[in-house]
């Protein structure tokens, strides 16, 4: 007899969309980053946007650590003008 897998399961798999908006620094060169999530969220900075963005995955890598139940996520990158 199979046991039937509960619809959490499911919703588990769906993927989590993060919006990071990067920012040009005003008073130095490069950027910054913020990804608002659940406690304050993550931050960030680079000197290109590049190495913006990688900043970025490993910040929210290390935020997610608490949040088990995140399986999968994707994050949207907004690129503001000065």
């Amino acid at each position: 007899m199979s046991k039937a897998i509960s619809t959490d399961f499911y919703k588990s798999l769906a993927p989590t969309m993060f919006t990071v908006t990067i920012h040009p620094c005003t008073d130095t060169t490069g950027y910054w980053a913020e990804c608002p999530m659940d406690n304050g969220g993550c931050f960030t900075d680079g000197e290109t946007l590049q190495e913006t963005q990688k900043n970025m995955f490993e910040s929210v890598e290390l935020y997610l650590e608490d949040y088990p139940e995140i399986l999968n996520y994707f994050l949207i990158f907004e690129v503001c003008d000065a």
